[in-house]
């Protein structure tokens, strides 16, 4: 009896702990994207996405991707055209009060006007902007390569994170993400691969016969004791 009430409280505890951990709530690994930006595929959790992810130039219009199956790569020269970038617009659960974000992360790559990685080093910018409408709630740069050199040993693809611990996105209400490429030098297009945004859902009450995993784990508990007061009087 008492193994059984010791496995209770743990399964117990383990669940509400889990609950309150921060999870994936969007995320993409461009598998299948082959060229194709209508193409790309989400994971989504209290989110969803209400556009497709096309890169766009400055004045607006449409570019294309590298025929490339798992990447999301952009066939548009950076340091010759000027800078693109692409939204992601988001519509938040309205049955739930809002999402506490932790991060946003992907890949960053660079590439030659083949379509192949740069086998050296040339300049790239990523800026995150979440847009509530036309208001900004966040806005971030990150200088994913700096400047052109030959240096041996490039590695054409690093990772990207964007601390977003200060946004709360609010149940039923629709965000932007917006992506920038930028850079300058002798030449370079760029592109991302798995992309994943991770944060905390902050539920409001379920429906009446909707039991919620903290009240799962609680009801298994009282549950456990009954039956241990039960046997205990026989």
């Amino acid at each position: 009896m008492r193994n059984l009430f010791k496995k209770i409280c743990l399964l117990s505890i383990s669940t509400l702990a889990l609950s309150a951990n921060a999870s994936v709530i969007l995320s993409s690994d461009f598998t299948g994207t082959n060229g194709d930006p209508t193409n790309v595929s989400w994971v989504e959790n209290d989110v969803t996405v209400n556009s497709d992810f096309l890169p766009t130039d400055t004045s607006s219009n449409l570019l294309g991707l590298f025929s490339i199956d798992d990447m999301f790569a952009v066939d548009y020269n950076i340091h010759n055209e000027g800078s693109w970038y692409v939204d992601i617009v988001l519509s938040v659960n309205s049955l739930i009060d809002g999402i506490e974000l932790s991060d946003f992360t992907f890949d960053a790559s660079i590439f030659n006007n083949s379509g192949n990685l740069q086998s050296v080093q040339r300049d790239l910018t990523f800026s995150l902007d979440i847009l509530d409408g036309s208001s900004a709630l966040f806005s971030a740069s990150d200088d994913v390569f700096v400047g052109d050199n030959n240096n041996s040993g490039f590695n054409p693809t690093e990772s990207v994170v964007f601390d977003l611990s200060s946004v709360l996105l609010t149940g039923g209400f629709d965000y932007t993400f917006r992506l920038t490429a930028s850079g300058t030098g002798g030449g370079n297009n760029a592109g991302l691969d798995n992309l994943v945004l991770n944060g905390t859902s902050l539920s409001s009450p379920a429906a009446p016969t909707t039991v919620s995993a903290p009240g799962s784990s609680a009801l298994l508990l009282i549950s456990g004791l009954a039956f241990l007061m039960r046997s205990k009087r026989k």
